[in-house]
C-alpha cells in the first residue's frame, strides 16, 4: 500500500488501521524521508488521542521521526514539526534548539519552502516556539499577506499554533485575527418580489457582521437568489446544492415561479465555485428540498472545520415574528423576515416520497436483500458503528423512495461503495455523508477519492 493511501486512512479516522499497515509493510523502519514524515504525522495524531505520559512518549517518538526525515538536518519542514512535537513532549530546550536551526535554514535558503506563505508561517512557528510572540505575529501577518486566500494553509497553521500556545502557555486569542471567514448554509422563501431592498440590505449587513466567506445552498426563485447574490457581491465563494438535475430545478423551481428570475439564476450558476446536483429525487419536492438543506449544512460544517472557523445558518422566512437568533440548534444562525407576495406553496412540490438511508456490509454484491433501510442518516450511522466495532466494513447511501414502505433494490453505487470499504471503516456517498454531518456535527468526514459505479465515477467519503 502506498504512503498516500495510508495517509488517507489516517485522515478518515482509521488511525490504528493506518499505523498497523505502516508497520506491516516495514515503512515504520524505512530510511525513506517520506515514510518517516508520515510516521511522525501518525505518531502526532495518536498522541493527540492519548493523555499524560503516554501522550508525551508518542510526541517524543514523533519528533524523532521528523528529525530522521530531515536526514542531514537541512530540511525545514520536518525540523519545525520536530520542534513543535518536542515542546508537546515536554522537551522545551530541544524544541528551542530545533527552532533556532529552522531559522538558520530559512535565512540560508529562503527558496526551500514550497510557497512564500509556508516560508513565513514556518518562520512564525519557530519564533513562537522561542517565545518571541511579537515577532511571531509579524511573521504570520507577512505570510498571510503573501497568500491572503490560502485558507486551508492558514487553518493548518492556526491549529498548530494553538497547540503551541496551550503548552507554553500564552494567550491564543491573537490567532483569531488570522482565522478564515465563516461558512453559511442558507435557505429562503419563494414567492417574493424581484427585490426587497430592506431585506437585501439586512442580508448584506448580516453577512458582513459575521464575516462570511463561503455559502452553501440552492437557487430557487426568491430569497435563495437574494442571499446568493449578496454572497458574491462581498467576494464570498458560492457553492450551489440542488435537489435534482439543474435543468429540472430550473424549470420547476425558477421558471415556474416567474421567468424573470431565470437570468439571475443562470448568472449565479455560472459564477458558483461548485454545483452539486443530488440524485436522491427525480424532481424538487419537500423531502428532496429537506435533504438538500441537510447536505448544504453538512458541507458548511465541514468547510468550517477544515478552516478552523465557524459554521452558520441563515434563513429568510415570511414570519414577521422572526427574531435575530435561530432556535438554539447546534449551528448558530439567524432568521430574517420577508413578505411573501405570491403563494409559492406548490412550486417546489414534485411526487410524494421520502429520502431514506441505507446500509450494506462490505463484500461481493449480494443484491437488495442485503440492504438495511433507515428513516434518517443518524439511525444508519448508529447501526454502522455497531457493525464496525465488531470488525465489519460498512457502506452507507441515501435514496429517494416513493413512500415509507417502499424498499427498492439497492443501486449499484452502494455495491461499489461496499467493495472499497476497509475493515473497521464506514464509507458513504456524498449526500449521506454530509446529511449525517448536519445531524451530528461532531463526526469526521474525510474525502477518499472516487469509486466507479454504473453512474460513472462518484466521490466517496470515510466517516469516523
Amino acid at each position: 500500500m502506498k504512503l498516500q493511501q495510508i495517509l488517507r486512512l489516517a485522515r478518515s479516522g482509521a488511525l490504528e488501521r493506518a499505523w498497523s499497515l505502516l508497520e506491516e509493510r516495514g515503512l515504520a523502519r524505512s530510511d525513506d524521508p517520506r515514510a518517516q514524515t508520515l510516521k511522525g504525522r501518525l505518531l502526532k495524531d495518536r498522541a493527540k488521542r492519548a493523555s499524560g505520559g503516554e501522550a508525551a512518549k508518542l510526541f517524543a517518538e514523533g519528533a524523532a521521526s521528523y528529525v530522521q526525515a530531515a536526514r542531514d538536518g537541512s530540511a525545514s519542514y520536518p525540523l519545525i514539526n520536530a520542534a513543535t512535537l518536542s515542546l508537546l513532549a515536554g522537551r522545551r530546550r530541544q524544541a528551542e534548539q530545533l527552532a533556532r536551526r529552522v531559522l538558520e535554514l530559512i535565512d540560508a535558503n529562503p527558496e526551500e519552502a514550497e510557497t512564500r506563505y509556508w516560508l513565513g508561517a514556518t518562520r512564525a512557528e519557530a519564533l513562537l516556539l522561542l517565545g518571541k510572540l511579537t515577532e511571531a505575529r509579524a511573521a504570520l501577518r507577512a505570510a498571510v499577506a503573501e497568500a491572503p486566500r490560502a485558507w486551508e494553509d492558514r487553518a493548518a497553521t492556526i491549529g498548530q499554533f494553538a497547540l503551541i500556545c496551550a503548552e507554553l502557555p500564552c494567550d491564543a486569542a491573537w490567532l483569531d485575527q488570522f482565522r478564515p471567514p465563516r461558512s453559511v448554509q442558507y435557505a429562503g422563501i419563494m414567492g417574493v418580489g424581484q427585490s426587497d431592498r430592506a431585506v437585501e440590505r439586512r442580508i448584506a449587513e448580516w453577512l458582513e457582521a459575521e464575516n462570511v466567506g463561503f455559502g452553501y445552498g440552492a437557487l430557487a426563485a426568491g430569497a435563495d437568489i437574494w442571499i446568493a447574490e449578496a454572497l458574491l457581491a462581498r467576494g464570498a465563494e458560492l457553492h450551489v446544492v440542488l435537489p435534482c438535475a439543474a435543468e429540472i430545478f430550473r424549470d420547476r423551481s425558477v421558471a415556474a415561479v416567474d421567468p424573470a428570475w431565470l437570468p439571475r439564476f443562470e448568472r449565479l450558476l455560472d459564477a458558483a465555485a461548485t454545483v452539486d446536483e443530488l440524485d436522491a429525487a427525480p424532481a424538487p419536492s419537500p423531502a428532496a428540498v429537506g435533504l438538500t438543506d441537510a447536505v448544504s449544512l453538512g458541507l458548511a460544517v465541514h468547510n468550517a472545520r477544515i478552516l478552523q472557523s465557524e459554521p452558520l445558518r441563515l434563513r429568510v422566512a415570511d414570519d414577521p415574528a422572526c427574531g435575530a437568533l435561530d432556535d438554539g440548534g447546534p449551528v448558530r444562525g439567524a432568521t430574517l423576515a420577508a413578505a411573501r407576495n405570491v403563494d409559492a406553496g406548490g412550486f417546489a412540490v414534485g411526487e410524494a416520497g421520502v429520502a431514506r438511508a441505507m446500509l450494506r456490509l462490505a463484500g461481493p454484491p449480494a443484491g437488495g436483500e442485503s440492504v438495511e433501510w433507515f428513516d434518517s442518516p443518524s439511525q444508519a450511522w448508529a447501526a454502522a458503528r455497531s457493525l464496525v466495532a465488531a470488525g465489519q466494513a460498512v457502506a452507507l447511501d441515501c435514496r429517494f423512495v416513493g413512500d415509507e414502505s417502499d424498499t427498492i433494490e439497492a443501486p449499484e453505487r452502494l455495491d461499489a461503495l461496499a467493495e472499497v470499504a476497509e475493515p473497521g471503516q464506514i464509507v458513504a456517498s456524498k449526500a449521506l455523508a454530509f446529511a449525517l454531518l448536519a445531524e451530528k456535527p461532531d463526526i469526521r468526514v474525510e474525502p477518499m477519492g472516487e469509486v466507479r459505479g454504473a453512474e460513472g465515477f462518484l466521490p466517496f467519503y470515510a466517516l469516523a
